[in-house]
């Protein structure tokens, strides 16, 4: 069996499979999976089941009229979430100078946009209505259309205002 990092052996602490038993029960008995593919599944399967905890205080927003700390509007959300490394499993610049992102996670987006805000509601914050709320931004030309499902675009001038650069440094409070 090849040598497995320490964390890989915790998300599959089974030690009595071989490779080519695990490639079959992932992609068939006909698999022709490479140990490199069976340790990018691994990676993908881990981020799926990894819950991140929320902190709703590092999400917060400096409001620049009442310099008073809120929480953010969802565009604002959007830019922090693509901006922070540790949020790359839900969402992620795909074209970083065109401002466009992918959501990987879409119902785990919802639902932290959902604890991030703080609503009080009997109702789950589903990936449908986080969509539909997202959209509205297109005519106040905050958001652009890309006719692509997960994939969304901030308008450049939405870039601009924004304190995150092309290193994906930024702070945790802006003002807009």
């Amino acid at each position: 069996m090849e040598n497995y990092s320490d964390d890989t052996m915790e998300l599959f602490p089974y030690d009595t499979i071989n490779e080519y038993e695990f490639a079959e029960m992932v992609d068939g008995p006909d698999s022709k999976s490479t140990v490199d593919d069976i340790h990018d599944w691994l990676y993908r399967a881990s981020l799926e089941v990894c819950e991140i905890p929320t902190n709703r205080k590092e999400w917060l927003i400096s409001d620049a009229s009442s310099s008073r700390l809120r929480s953010p509007r969802l565009f604002e959300f959007l830019l922090l979430l693509v901006a922070k490394p540790h949020y790359e499993a839900y969402a992620s610049f795909t074209d970083r100078s065109k401002g466009i992102f992918q959501i990987h996670q879409p119902e785990k987006v919802a639902a932290l946009w959902q604890a991030v805000k703080s609503r009080q509601s009997n109702q789950k914050m589903t990936y449908d209505k986080f969509a539909r709320a997202i959209r509205w931004y297109y005519k106040s030309n905050i958001m652009q259309k890309t006719n692509t499902r997960y994939t969304f675009q901030f308008s450049l001038e939405t870039l601009r205002k924004s304190p995150v650069d092309e290193n994906n440094n930024g702070t945790d409070r802006f003002s807009i």
